[in-house]
């Protein structure tokens, strides 16, 4: 019996015996105590009188650190948020088929020093790192012994893939329950440990060379703050399928720390897959660009969208962002998961596109949403076509996000909402998703789920498909004309501005008229553009109202965000060629 056989859960605590503070256990304020000598205050605190008092709180930290789930930081014996994150993750982990295991020749080296002074181990030092909550012997191994290629941990180097003998089959919930109690007990007794670890490696020529201090068993978006060195990740479990070219035995780049206000991972090219995420016309139509058909629906939409997704992640499905005041994001239109408000009285994380992709993706393919957000416990607040989810007013789709409780039916096919909890919007809780292990599934699902990417891009095409029907009007001689976007701006190159706007400020392009600047823009570009004759109707506008409409647009954005400058010429150098700029050469496809 475990932790005294209390279902331990947030708000949870131990006590303190000196202030006459009764502990908190499974939700119950002093509850009654059984005596034991396993988990003492004493054991900690080295109080005799203290000694019959169990500190199941802190057991179960100590215990989750010592399986390498850090997240939670030092034992103190209060189940905080990080105490709940911790075990949410070590459910979600204790559910896979694959999980790391002390290799035997390992075992007993890798020691929890509460004291956090270093102890000699084989003539090696080892040392508790009390800011990551996690052992692990300084610096890099000298000798690699498994098959990975290049420098190793220590820590790394000590596991092995093993199957899961005693999968745990409850809901993600961060509740410790009878399951969760039963689990924690297997790994314990087996010698488990997380499978996915992420380390920091300063970087030299492209190679890795020294962990970084406080590099190893990194969690939340700030157990490390050094920009310079790459965080990598080693996955022990077989979770996602590893693409060919890509051995699971090898450590892999899934990014770096990005300094700023908010600070957290973020990914470049560099770190990118390329060679499974680029955003190129093969992966995106199913065939290469056919000099022949250049002017085909697909590849017109592909050169559109394609402009902002360079803009947006260098055009590839892969490079994420968990840095800034949105959370976390991705996707050709880096759809946020949350954006953060610092108004006054809010202070807190609103509504964002990506659980209304997550909407998407479960309604179209909800056997992937299963793979990637589902199985980890999260779903967006709104189903697809629920009322709520589609914003008229910027043309988006926008919801935020929760998290299955204890009540979760895992053999349920159908859901209540009783069965799920919002998370909580503060930064404390809504940081949970900046983890580096969060960073990391969005960017694997990109990697290894053509379903996936298939979806992003098809959502991409929706957002487009939809700003073109918007209404707008303008006047020409004091006669007021009604139109529509799409009616209006037709080339590919005028286009793929309005989605490279859409995107950065939906409101501007869509928006009631006091936010609404497109209005403005296509009035003054009426107004001042001499030569050209706007009272022609406007099927018979040709390439000079084209290239005024168009250039004018241009300007407009990049005084805003200069953003498009670069990315509006991705594709010269190609055979599909950079978008298009003349009248009607757009073209929408299906």
């Amino acid at each position: 019996m475990i932790y005294g056989n209390f279902d331990l859960r947030k708000k949870d605590h131990d006590g303190k015996p000196a202030q006459n503070t009764p502990p908190r256990w499974g939700g119950v304020d002093n509850p009654p105590v059984a005596i034991t000598n396993a988990e003492t205050a004493g054991a900690a605190s080295g109080n005799s009188a203290a000694l019959a008092v169990p500190e199941h709180v802190r057991k179960l930290q100590e215990d989750l650190i010592g399986l390498g789930f850090s997240v939670l930081g030092k034992p103190t014996g209060e189940f905080d948020t990080r105490t709940e994150w911790a075990v949410r993750e070590f459910q979600i982990y204790a559910s896979m088929a694959q999980v790391a295991c002390v290799r035997a020749e390992k075992k007993g080296q890798l020691l929890l020093d509460q004291a956090g002074s270093p102890v000699r181990i084989n003539n090696l030092d080892v040392y508790y790192d009390g800011s990551a909550g996690v052992v692990a012997k300084a610096g890099k191994a000298p000798v690699v012994s498994g098959s990975t290629v290049g420098p190793v941990s220590y820590y790394v180097d000590s596991l092995q893939s093993i199957a899961n003998s005693a999968k745990y089959v409850g809901p993600v919930s961060g509740v410790v329950n009878e399951k969760t109690r039963v689990a924690i007990e297997h790994w314990l007794d087996n010698d488990y440990r997380c499978p996915v670890v992420f380390e920091a490696w300063k970087i030299t020529a492209g190679n890795r060379t020294e962990l970084a201090q406080n590099g190893c068993n990194i969690w939340a978006h700030d157990s490390f703050t050094e920009g310079g060195p790459r965080v990598v990740f080693r996955d022990f479990s077989s979770y996602f399928a590893f693409p060919d070219g890509r051995a699971q035995t090898e450590y892999h780049a899934v990014g770096y720390y990005q300094t700023g206000t908010y600070g957290g991972p973020n990914a470049g090219k560099t770190h990118s897959w390329s060679s499974q995420t680029e955003m190129t016309v093969e992966k995106i139509t199913g065939a290469p660009a056919n000099p022949a058909q250049l002017n085909s629906p697909a590849l017109s939409t592909y050169r559109t969208i394609r402009v902002v997704a360079e803009a947006e992640c260098f055009g590839r499905f892969d490079v994420l962002n968990a840095w800034d005041n949105a959370l976390i994001s991705g996707g050709p239109c880096h759809w946020t998961m949350g954006l953060y408000s610092t108004t006054p009285n809010i202070n807190a994380y609103g509504k964002g596109e990506l659980p209304g992709f997550m909407a998407y993706l479960n309604n179209r393919e909800p056997e992937i949403f299963k793979k990637v957000f589902g199985n980890f416990g999260l779903y967006p607040t709104k189903a697809w076509n629920s009322p709520g989810l589609y914003n008229e007013d910027l043309m988006t789709y926008a919801a935020w996000v929760k998290l299955a409780n204890d009540s979760y039916a895992v053999s349920q096919a159908t859901h209540s909402d009783s069965e799920f909890t919002e998370l909580g919007d503060s930064k404390d809780e809504a940081h949970y998703l900046k983890t580096w292990h969060w960073f990391y599934r969005l960017s694997m699902a990109a990697r290894t789920i053509p379903g996936y990417r298939a979806a992003m891009w098809s959502m991409a095409k929706l957002r487009l498909r939809e700003i073109l029907t918007d209404p707008i009007s303008f006047s020409i001689g004091g006669v007021v004309v009604n139109s529509t976007i799409g009616t209006i701006y037709t080339s590919e190159k005028a286009v793929a501005i309005l989605l490279r706007w859409h995107v950065w400020r939906p409101s501007h392009i869509v928006g009631v008229p006091q936010y609404n600047q497109l209005r403005h823009v296509l009035q003054n570009t009426i107004n001042t553009s001499g030569g050209v004759n706007w009272q022609l109707p406007i099927a018979s506008w040709g390439a000079a109202h084209e290239s005024a409409l168009t250039t004018k647009l241009f300007n407009a954005l990049v005084a805003l965000n200069n953003t498009i400058t670069g990315a509006i010429v991705y594709g010269s150098g190609q055979v599909q060629g950079a978008v298009r700029t003349g009248r009607h050469t757009f073209i929408m496809e299906n």
